[in-house]
């Protein structure tokens, strides 16, 4: 009994250890994915109930009255390498998103990014049977946004090629769209995902206009003179 409490508290530990250095938004995006990713393989596995059907994007269901699935279709993984490749690259672009931008803009970046794709889906393939899902989008918005926010610092792609970030961005990119054209959705499909890109460059875009935008403000000379103390 001592054994198994001393186990359990050393999995808490190690649990928490883990979270440390993420941040809290991000820790809220990875819970609701996993808590999503469980809830659709328990339901395939069940055969029970579908929740491709219900929040899965398809054409004729959106126009139909399913406005929702705009943006639930991120929620469900398109395949368990799918759901396991982009949890991790939300885990690491994620944390650094949030910390160098701001909680808001990145969770703003999530919705913006699936909302451009979700919108070019049902504009290219309204007809189609076929449900979209997939946090694709979401991992294509925060590669771009990563690249313009950083991209001239340098790093070490895949630990052996020294390259900027802009660089690395597009090469990841362009790799993932392979896969995904010619492994398991097609070029059409890829294409679309690849809209993330495009939607978050534009919100980035549109952000940094906004801001640049806003009038100045004067700090007053008490301000100053503690700051210079």
């Amino acid at each position: 009994m001592v054994a198994t409490l001393l186990e359990i508290r050393g999995m808490k530990r190690t649990f928490r250890q883990f979270l440390a250095p993420l941040s809290a938004g991000v820790v809220t995006i990875l819970m609701v994915l996993t808590v999503f990713y469980l809830l659709t393989l328990v339901c395939v596995l069940t055969k029970t109930w579908s929740l491709f059907s219900w929040l899965g994007l398809q054409g004729e269901g959106f126009w139909h009255g399913k406005l929702w699935t705009i943006v639930t279709y991120a929620l469900i993984p398109a395949t368990v390498l799918d759901a396991l490749f982009n949890w991790i690259m939300i885990l690491v672009l994620g944390s650094w998103l949030e910390r160098a931008w701001s909680r808001n803009q990145m969770w703003l970046l999530c919705l913006t990014s699936t909302l451009g794709v979700g919108l070019l889906y049902i504009l290219v393939k309204s007809s189609s049977p076929l449900f979209l899902v997939g946090t694709t989008p979401v991992v294509f918005g925060f590669v771009a946004a990563w690249g313009w926010l950083c991209g001239h610092e340098r790093i070490l792609f895949w630990f052996m090629w020294e390259m900027s970030v802009r660089q690395a961005a597009i090469l990841m990119t362009i790799i993932t769209w392979l896969a995904m054209a010619f492994g398991c959705v097609g070029p059409v499909i890829a294409t679309i995902m690849l809209g993330g890109s495009a939607a978050g460059l534009a919100h980035i875009w549109l952000h940094l206009r906004l801001v640049g935008a806003r009038p100045s403000r004067t700090v007053d000379s008490e301000r100053m003179g503690r700051l210079e103390l």
